[in-house]
């Protein structure tokens, strides 16, 4: 919970996408943490204002591209990874990032040469930053949480005090697609229309869909993105998914778990004013 002025907060919940029980809905989960003592005290009597939701690259260093830099190209802040773990905090590294794009551009033009080997300075600019020595600092911080909450708070305890040194390398792990999920019976996900309508949305009810899904999604995987989805995009319906497109905010959750999410008819979507 972050107080942003008098009589205005903002709140969130972040939970991995690497949870195990596919009926686990993080809007109702946000809903019971708006219930505890400690927050419901700042929150009774107030309103939303406004609503919404993102998904955050945390891979951290090990999911870093190796060449951010193309044909005319480069990718700065967030698509390139740029997220403090610990802190999921990333806007210093995205405007820092942009500062050196924009000295790697300028000196492409100058010379008339946007080549991938040209735009190549901006990887070196990066490299030699605080960025990624501060992603390498914390590069095993999100790994350590695969053995658990408990477990992995002492890992990163270990690791924030020793700068990462400790462990060294790189922990190990499994791909989260040989990962089984088990859906909790009974497990119905939460109602959000209000939310949808407090992040802005302005997408028309008949816009094309956006989301490339793939055919005959199984039942039980339909089911997983429902409780997924915290905007009621996604329906189990007769068996079948349902998509409402025009539902979507754009945190692009199931852009990492399912079905692909390309950009929209422009001037649709959310639109935020203070996240």
């Amino acid at each position: 919970m972050y107080p942003l002025e008098p009589n205005l907060v903002a709140l969130g919940l972040v939970v991995g996408l690497d949870y195990r029980d596919a009926g686990l809905d993080v809007h109702a989960l946000f809903q019971r943490m708006k219930l505890h003592p400690m927050f419901r005290r700042v929150l009774e009597g107030g309103e939303m204002v406004e609503w919404g939701a993102k998904t955050i690259p945390e891979g951290g260093y090990y999911s870093v591209p190796a060449r951010r830099a193309g044909e005319g190209v480069v990718i700065v802040g967030d698509s390139a990874g740029f997220v403090d773990v610990p802190s999921l905090k990333g806007i210093h590294y995205a405007m820092q990032s942009g500062i050196f794009a924009a000295r790697a551009i300028f000196a492409a033009l100058e010379v008339h040469d946007p080549s991938a080997a040209r735009l190549g300075e901006y990887d070196r600019l990066v490299n030699d930053s605080f960025i990624m020595k501060d992603l390498y600092r914390t590069r095993n911080m999100r790994l350590a949480f695969k053995d658990g909450f408990y477990v992995g708070g002492v890992k990163a305890t270990v690791m924030t005090a020793t700068g990462g040194r400790f462990p060294g390398g790189k922990i190990g792990m499994e791909s989260d697609a040989e990962v089984e999920r088990q859906l909790t019976p009974g497990a119905r996900p939460g109602v959000t229309a209000d939310g949808v309508f407090k992040s802005g949305n302005a997408t028309r009810d008949t816009i094309p869909i956006h989301l490339v899904v793939g055919k005959d999604v199984p039942a039980a995987v339909a089911e997983f993105y429902a409780h997924l989805c915290p905007a009621g995009v996604y329906e189990l319906a007769q068996g079948t998914l349902r998509v409402n497109a025009p539902n979507c905010v754009d945190c692009k959750a199931t852009d990492v778990l399912g079905p692909r999410w390309t950009p929209r008819e422009g001037g649709s979507g959310p639109k935020y004013k203070r996240m």
